[in-house]
């Protein structure tokens, strides 16, 4: 048994190797310039925003020329200013120092998730997170300096500590959504429809006034330049966009978005009261299959809904699905339809009855 033990992880880390390879030569085909391309328009936006204001970082007129000299591509800066706030202290440091203690954050994040949620024990728990650390999305968002991961370790953390009784901590750890919002929308929402209606006030009462003050800081003028910026960059490859919206024509993507969103609700009716890992692994699913605006390395979220799900002792069938999710997710931005259609029928899956999940292990 030993043995065999010791030739399943042997095999485990060689195949992760390989895998770390490919995801290395797949990430020169985007042709940037500069190392951490995502973390460097977090860098300047930070920059710019202190010696020109909080709002110049959305106007593409200030904000595009100098990053395409960077980076070699026109990046948008998108999200909200607590990034670039969240980054102004790393701004103040020479970039390539700047994009490794970023670099490490990311890890980091990635193993406090691991730590917190990959279930099983010892080696199982170890072949989860080599596994899910050589997956595209993963691993190419730790290499571009996505701030993805910084989002999902905040709602790992928010399932720690709902499972735990501390609904009101739990909330507040959702504020992080601020950050990236898209990566995990739905996920308070998902909590409020489970039952879970502090851990919704405790996120809101952060939430409103986080908004508040990234009106207060960028102006409503904002929401024109973030479209004319849209509008300059919409012609310049990049990341594949990973939602309906994204991939199918508007009717049909209408029609999915009111099928996923049906499937969560009455996924969330008859799990209630069943644990906080189901909503939030429902919330993660649908909330990249609806949101208008998901790369797909922001994907790397549904590790964590995988992580829930099987840590929620599902039946063999369902936990047989989940780990299968792994195939597609590699291969989203390869195949983005695939992979939409393997994540609604792993969302679907999830509505069977004989699926319900029981309480948190």
């Amino acid at each position: 048994m030993r043995l065999r033990r010791e030739h399943g992880i042997t095999a485990a880390l060689g195949v992760s190797v390989v895998l770390a390879i490919i995801d290395l030569q797949w990430s020169y085909t985007l042709h940037y310039k500069l190392a951490q391309p995502d973390f460097y328009v977090y860098y300047l936006a930070a920059q710019l925003g202190r010696a020109h204001g909080w709002a110049a970082i959305y106007d593409p007129a200030v904000f595009l020329p100098p990053v395409t000299a960077a980076v070699g591509k026109p990046l948008p800066y998108l999200n909200p200013p607590e990034l670039a706030w969240l980054v102004t202290p790393l701004s103040f440091l020479p970039y390539p120092m700047a994009a490794w203690i970023w670099t490490g954050l990311l890890a980091a994040a990635f193993v406090f998730i691991w730590y917190l949620v990959a279930p099983g024990r010892r080696v199982v728990r170890l072949i989860h997170g080599v596994g899910a650390a050589v997956l595209l999305p993963v691993f190419v968002g730790i290499l571009f300096g996505q701030v993805s991961l910084l989002v999902v370790a905040a709602v790992a953390l928010s399932w720690w500590l709902l499972s735990r009784g501390r609904p009101w901590l739990a909330g507040l750890a959702l504020s992080a959504l601020i950050l990236k919002p898209q990566v995990a929308f739905l996920v308070p929402l998902a909590l409020l429809l489970a039952g879970y209606g502090r851990v919704f006030v405790a996120w809101l009462a952060v939430s409103v006034p986080l908004a508040a003050i990234t009106l207060m800081a960028t102006g409503i003028g904002v929401f024109q330049q973030m479209s004319r910026s849209l509008q300059t960059v919409s012609s310049v490859p990049g990341p594949i966009q990973s939602s309906l919206l994204r991939q199918l024509p508007l009717p049909l993507a209408a029609l999915g978005i009111a099928a996923v969103l049906g499937a969560s609700g009455l996924i969330l009716w008859r799990g209630h009261g069943r644990g906080p890992a189901p909503p939030i692994a429902v919330g993660l699913i649908a909330g990249m299959l609806v949101s208008p605006y998901i790369n797909f390395y922001d994907l790397s979220a549904l590790v964590l809904a995988a992580w829930l799900i099987l840590r929620s002792n599902p039946p063999r069938w369902q936990r047989a699905v989940t780990l299968g999710m792994y195939v597609p997710l590699y291969g989203a931005p390869i195949w983005p339809l695939l992979t939409l259609a393997c994540l609604c029928g792993w969302l679907l899956s999830l509505a069977i009855p004989n699926s319900e999940f029981d309480s948190d292990l």
